[in-house]
């Protein structure tokens, strides 16, 4: 507890400082003038009644204290070049939640390549530590086999575009993306005097995507486009023990690979002579197979609106479905709903309201797992200046399964600050 109160008063110390110009203005270190280094850290504070999103709850308070840096590069250059860096030192109250303490480290890095001319080159890759199990929860994995621990995960994103202007008003975008996850530090269960891990029955997935879409400016804010996607993703057992009496060998899995064909049409821009109305709206189908088996189709879309109802009051509605791979060596199909809400209360004070539904199927081992949750969400930002901002939010979700031991719901409050220097 004393290193987060160190630290929130040192945070606290530097924006005095800073306010009485006793330091420079930021960046922490400009090196010529392409070059700027900033000194990115932040809080976090949670307090939950369902620490490990359970049907028997388990209320904790987690604190998180994360030091960061970030390198910017020819941000106004044909080249640039964004890294950032982080750690999070995260802390429990109460010896009952010791062993969950941990460091969570995030890696991003950005460039892009735009000179004006008609081609435009974008790369971005990432890493980020999670403990969490509410989003294995969503794919149908039993709470009770997860047991009161946290799953830990390393979670990989490598992104490369190419974009090029064919004419005035005609592009084409080509890309590949490599997602999977890894399994980090199992928690060892012992019942009955067997030992087995807490990702006995999950499986690791390594997705690669590659895109091809053709976009036409039909108007001057307003485009019209045709995309093709070919996924594949490939299934791997998570580490896995089990010894002692009634032990017994991990079985083969049901699937090797799920692919996944997308044809669909896109529209993006601004729907309405007044501005006010802007969308992102993708549809078509999938065309998706198990190991080579006989393909099935399946509608697939996604939809983004926002609207701007006056100088201070905006809403969005999102709409979405789709298949993928699920960690339990299935398929998971998700139709997803999201309405918010944002009022700017002042030019330094917004507060946000968001309500999301997902309709989740997951078909593995046999058998058809429902999933049906609603999340709420209240929240309110305020930037203190250009150095320092503070957040709050309350969060209740409400998860109801076909599989009783994952059907939960949770209360959690958070509060947190961001300084960037």
């Amino acid at each position: 507890m004393s290193r987060f109160l160190i630290a929130a008063s040192a945070l606290t110390v530097t924006t005095l400082v800073q306010g009485a110009n006793w330091v420079p203005t930021s960046p922490l270190v400009q090196i010529g003038n392409d070059c700027d280094l900033f000194f990115d850290a932040s809080t976090y504070l949670e307090v939950t009644d369902n620490l490990f999103s359970g049907a028997t709850k388990k209320s904790a308070t987690q604190w998180l204290v994360t030091p960061g840096l970030a390198l910017e590069y020819g941000k106004d250059s044909a080249l640039s070049v964004e890294f950032k860096a982080s750690r999070s030192l995260v802390h429990f109250n109460g010896a009952q939640f010791a062993g969950l303490e941990d460091d969570r480290d995030a890696l991003s890095l950005g460039v892009t390549y735009a000179d004006g001319g008609p081609l435009k080159l974008s790369l971005n890759s990432s890493y980020r530590v999670t403990a969490r199990n509410d989003d294995l929860q969503f794919q149908g994995v039993s709470g009770s086999v997860i047991g009161a621990t946290l799953v830990r995960q390393g979670n990989y994103v490598h992104n490369f575009r190419a974009d090029y202007k064919l004419t005035e008003r005609l592009s084409v975008g080509l890309g590949y993306v490599n997602s999977f996850n890894q399994y980090l530090d199992p928690v060892t269960l012992v019942s009955g005097g067997t030992s087995t891990y807490n990702t006995n029955p999950l499986t690791e997935l390594n997705t690669q995507s590659m895109p091809l879409s053709f976009d036409y400016q039909a108007f001057e804010k307003l485009s019209f486009g045709l995309v093709l996607q070919h996924d594949v993703t490939d299934f791997s057992a998570a580490p896995y023990l089990s010894s002692g009496p009634g032990a017994t060998a991990r079985p083969a899995l049901d699937h090797q690979r799920l692919e996944k064909d997308f044809y669909g049409l896109t529209a993006k821009g601004q729907l309405t002579e007044s501005g006010k109305l802007n969308g992102v709206i993708r549809a078509g189908f999938n065309r998706f197979n198990f190991d080579n088996t006989e393909a099935q189709t399946d509608p697939s879309y996604s939809v983004s609106l926002s609207h701007v109802l006056t100088e201070r009051l905006s809403h969005s509605l999102t709409l979405g479905r789709d298949i993928n791979g699920a960690t339990t060596n299935g398929r998971m199909e998700n139709i997803s709903y999201n309405y918010g809400v944002s009022y700017a209360a002042a030019e330094d004070l917004d507060f946000n309201l968001s309500v999301s539904k997902s309709d989740v199927q997951v078909a593995a081992n046999s058998l058809l797992t429902t999933i049906d949750t609603w999340t709420y969400v209240l929240g309110a930002s305020y930037k203190y200046n250009s150095h320092l901002s503070f957040q709050a939010n309350y969060n209740f979700t409400d998860a109801k399964s076909s599989n009783a031991s994952s059907t939960f719901n949770a209360n959690s409050f958070s509060v947190s600050a961001a300084f960037r220097y």
